[in-house]
């Protein structure tokens, strides 16, 4: 199956644009209900708790390891404590919080707490350097 579909063709100046396939006729709607990102994430905790959601490879002698895997419930527990901890702090729907660090599990908890909280997530990626 053809993943990408190309929607505007090269120009003199820029290379050409694509789509995902599902797409290839303009955006798709959000299903009723889903209106935000937690909105999404709620939804996929109720209807696959059980599901794996993040995994994480150790790595021994530079070499990767199996993954070991949490539950999107898993997951959930944790983004509520954490969650609450972000409100005690006194940080209210729509300000900003940053989060410093390498995308990791934890990157992605704190990022759904600020979701849970209506906290406009602020990324700080460690790769990009003091500038």
């Amino acid at each position: 199956m053809k993943h990408l579909v190309e929607v505007e063709p090269a120009t003199a100046t820029t290379g050409p644009a694509y789509r995902n396939a599902r797409a290839k006729d303009g955006l798709l709607q959000a299903p009723p209900g889903l209106h935000s990102c937690w909105d999404i994430f709620r939804t996929s905790v109720e209807k696959y708790p059980n599901n794996q959601m993040l995994g994480r490879r150790r790595v021994v002698d530079g070499k990767a390891g199996e993954y070991t895997w949490v539950t999107y419930k898993e997951v959930y527990d944790v983004v509520m404590k954490l969650a609450a901890s972000i409100d005690k702090s006194g940080i209210k729907q729509g300000e900003s919080c940053g989060i410093y660090g390498a995308n990791c599990p934890e990157w992605i908890i704190s990022m759904e707490a600020c979701n849970a909280l209506g906290v406009c997530c602020v990324p700080l990626y460690d790769s990009l350097g003091k500038e």
